[in-house]
């Protein structure tokens, strides 16, 4: 049976890194030469009637599960595009690849035994991977997210600028596998990044130090004028939840229980799962309210509501109903940006349609869609985008992110965190707290 796995993040090329250094010369020209690479193809052996059956199983789980059939273009094309080139377990892989790419979805996806094996060896081996995500749009290469403790959170670069070439070897023209090549490398390996800026079209170089991305934990402190400030990295565990819960009372019991407001960062917050997004969301909505909204392939619009202050369940724990309704009415603003993505925008777009919290930063990603998996019939994985969530006023967020309240954008070279400054000075404002 299909597995449904509601908002897992998925991610095509990634990589740990580390800021080394920045320059601010005139960028180098992309001359290198490209890592070598061969095409797949199919063996020339004989059709097996075994492979095309399982083949078409896969093509109708694609069709039956695919959450919109209007953007699978000429789909019944593909019912029998491969029967004569399946004839060995490569060759039915290749097919099942190229059967997920035909969707034109990029979180729809077939990853198969081998590559799963390749990557436990990368692993094994001691090469980095995780932590800046690029994605093909067009010709070009963008940078899609940023992973918080990755190189790119500490310098010019930002969400949808074009990478031109990565140690001088020029990405345009690229196949997937050439570029995931360039940017794997082992911990303390120089990694020369050029980019072309989406905001102003100024070309940069960074150049990283690869390193392995640290845990993502919850992060919090104490501000003055007796405001909260809370970092929650993910929603991938609802281990997450309870972290905050624990931070939260630990900080409310060294503020004496005068905190005025707090600051809910989910600047490059992924994202994860559906039921711990609901139900941290819960933390802050009255139970009136809807969390979200879902759509699965053409159903009506399922609301998902907001759960009561005594039923929050997270990992096994019962959260304390009584913190819960502190949290319900604590003055909030909210952290987003480009890198805030999936669970995190289900969130967000909660506690800015439900008018809980002042949203401030940039747009969003824009992921609102989730996933049902099926093993491949020979190992591997087929995922397919077959859920889009819509937020508590039936608005997009897929391809389209969420604004800002109060748009703060990041020039290139500031050092300073505006963006929580402007948080810290909304709420200050808000409650009339003077320095």
């Amino acid at each position: 049976m299909p597995k449904t796995r509601r908002l897992h993040f998925a991610a095509a090329l990634v990589l740990g890194l580390c800021l080394a250094s920045q320059t601010n010369a005139q960028p180098t020209t992309c001359t290198a030469t490209a890592p070598a690479y061969s095409a797949p193809a199919f063996s020339g052996e004989a059709p097996s009637e075994g492979y095309q059956i399982m083949y078409h199983s896969m093509w109708e789980f694609i069709r039956d599960q695919y959450y919109d059939p209007t953007r699978l273009k000429n789909w019944q094309n593909m019912e029998h595009t491969y029967d004569s080139k399946v004839g060995t377990i490569n060759d039915i892989q290749l097919a099942l690849k190229l059967l997920a790419e035909a969707s034109g979805d990029k979180w729809t996806n077939f990853v198969s035994a081998q590559e799963m094996r390749e990557q436990a060896a990368i692993q094994k081996q001691g090469q980095v991977i995780g932590g800046l995500m690029l994605y093909r749009h067009g010709s070009h290469y963008k940078l899609d997210v940023i992973h918080y403790g990755s190189a790119a959170y500490g310098t010019s670069l930002r969400e949808r600028d074009t990478i031109n070439c990565l140690n001088k070897v020029a990405l345009d023209g690229l196949q997937r596998e050439q570029v995931d090549s360039l940017l794997r490398g082992n911990s303390g390996d120089k990694l020369l990044v050029n980019a072309t800026s989406a905001i102003d079209g100024r070309q940069y170089e960074v150049e990283l130090t690869l390193t392995a991305i640290p845990k993502p934990i919850v992060e919090a402190k104490l501000l003055p004028g007796n405001i909260i400030y809370i970092r929650m990295p993910s929603f991938a565990s609802e281990a997450y939840i309870n972290d905050f819960i624990d931070k939260f009372q630990d900080l409310s019991n060294q503020d004496a229980g005068q905190t005025k407001g707090m600051v809910l960062d989910l600047r490059n917050n992924l994202g994860g799962e559906l039921p711990a997004a609901t139900k941290f969301s819960s933390l802050f909505l009255d139970e009136s309210q809807v969390v979200t909204q879902s759509i699965v392939r053409g159903s009506p619009t399922k609301p998902i509501a907001v759960a009561k202050a005594d039923q929050i369940v997270a990992k096994g724990k019962t959260i304390n109903s009584g913190t819960v309704q502190i949290l319900r009415k604590l003055p909030l603003v909210i952290l987003a940006n480009g890198s805030s993505a999936s669970a995190a925008e289900i969130t967000i777009s909660a506690l800015q349609d439900n008018k809980r919290g002042t949203v401030i930063g940039v747009t969003t990603f824009g992921k609102g869609v989730g996933y049902k998996t099926q093993p491949g019939p020979i190992g591997g994985l087929m995922s397919v985008t077959a859920l889009k969530y819509l937020t508590p006023n039936g608005n997009e967020v897929h391809e389209q992110g969420i604004d800002p309240d109060i748009s703060v954008p990041v020039p290139a070279n500031e050092t300073d965190d505006i963006q929580l400054a402007a948080a810290i000075a909304k709420l200050k404002d808000q409650l009339v707290i003077k320095p």
